[in-house]
């Protein structure tokens, strides 16, 4: 059974969460509103996934709180009513499971939370492109919006090639290379693809350089 770890410090909000996880069949949920007090509880009862709240009264913020329960290689999910930019650049810095704003849907919540149980265990491999976006390499899928959006296999291919350079250039040589190695193509089509791939994650995450290249930030 998946144990969760909800840490926040509004009891209503935490009884409400609990309550929604309860509905979809998860039962073992434990309750803190500190970060002190919830790495004594992770380290003795292993949850799968920690609810973390950025902005907590206690001693400790929800982001040096990520920080400890990813070395004890424990998923977290950062729960915030908060969106501005510099809360969530902090926030992503410590490269969260996902990022849910506050008020967020039931369906929504369960869906992080069972992704991230899943990447926890190895059942599957999802990788957080940016902020609530996932991508699934083993379906050629990407997650949005609690949707599933189906790649073609050269978007998939793009998509890997920016992953593994992620916050560099790919140049647009490199790319014709790379997905093109045996034919020549044009302009046209290169920016097709890059275009399809930008609608399909966004255009925040992907970046085309203008006359040079692609970067995934």
């Amino acid at each position: 059974m998946k144990k969760v770890l909800i840490v926040e410090d509004e009891s209503l909000v935490a009884l409400e969460i609990k309550s929604t996880l309860r509905q979809y069949g998860i039962e073992s949920c434990y309750i803190s509103d500190s970060v002190e007090e919830a790495i004594e509880i992770a380290k003795k009862c292993s949850p799968d996934v920690v609810l973390l709240d950025i902005y907590l009264a206690g001693p400790k913020s929800g982001i040096e709180g990520c920080k400890e329960f990813k070395e004890l290689g424990i998923p977290v999910i950062f729960l915030t009513a908060y969106s501005d930019e510099k809360s969530m650049s902090g926030a992503l810095e410590c490269e969260p499971h996902a990022y849910l704003i506050k008020p967020f849907r039931r369906a929504e919540l369960y869906a992080a939370v069972k992704m991230a149980t899943k990447h926890k265990k190895g059942e599957q491999e999802v990788i957080n492109i940016c902020g609530n976006i996932l991508y699934d390499p083993r379906k050629n899928m990407i997650i949005r919006d609690n949707k599933e959006i189906i790649l073609t296999g050269k978007e998939k291919s793009l998509l890997d090639l920016l992953l593994k350079n992620r916050g560099r250039v790919v140049q647009f040589p490199t790319i014709e290379y790379t997905l093109w190695p045996d034919e020549p193509i044009s302009e046209s089509t290169r920016r097709s693809l890059i275009h399809r791939l930008r609608q399909k994650i966004s255009k925040e995450c992907i970046r085309t350089i203008t006359g040079i290249g692609v970067i995934l930030d």
